[in-house]
C-alpha cells in the first residue's frame, strides 16, 4: 500500500466512509489559504510527537470547539497527548458550527444544481473548442 493510500485509509477509518473528500493536493492548498497557516506538513503523523514539535519548532497546537468528534482527549491514543503534556495545546472557540459532515450534506443536497451547472460549462467549453479558429500572425 503506498503512503497516499495509507493516509486515505487511516482518514476513512478514523473519520468514516468517503473521507477524505479532497485529495492531498486540494487539502494542502485549502489549508494554506488560511491566513493563520504558515506551513503544511505533508505526511504528518496522526499523533503530534515530541520529535515533530522539536523538528518543526511548533509553539502551539490548537483544536476548535466544533468538531465531528470531540472525544479525542478520552480516546486511547489521544493525538494531542504530548502537546497537552508540554503545555502547548489550546482549544479555540470555533466561530462557526461548520464541520466536514455539514459541508458534505450541503454538497449532496445541491448535487443536482452542481451537475446542471457543470453540464452548462461543459457545453460552453465544447462550443468554444468547436468554433476555435487559427489566428494568423499578421
Amino acid at each position: 500500500m503506498c503512503y497516499g493510500n495509507l493516509i486515505t485509509w487511516l482518514c476513512s477509518a478514523k473519520r468514516g466512509a468517503h473521507r477524505p473528500i479532497m485529495n492531498l493536493h486540494e487539502r494542502s492548498l485549502s489549508v494554506l489559504a488560511c491566513r493563520y497557516v504558515d506551513e503544511v506538513i505533508i505526511g504528518a503523523p496522526w499523533e503530534v510527537s515530541k520529535n515533530m514539535i522539536t523538528t518543526f519548532n511548533i509553539s502551539l497546537v490548537v483544536h476548535g470547539t466544533v468538531a465531528e468528534n470531540d472525544d479525542f482527549q478520552k480516546d486511547d491514543g489521544n493525538p494531542y497527548a504530548i502537546p497537552i503534556s508540554v503545555g502547548i495545546f489550546k482549544v479555540l472557540e470555533s466561530p462557526l458550527d461548520i464541520t466536514t459532515a455539514t459541508i458534505i450534506r450541503r454538497i449532496v443536497s445541491n448535487h443536482e444544481a452542481y451537475q446542471k451547472r457543470n453540464e452548462k460549462k461543459n457545453a460552453s467549453e465544447k462550443r468554444y473548442y468547436e468554433g476555435k479558429t487559427f489566428v494568423s500572425g499578421d
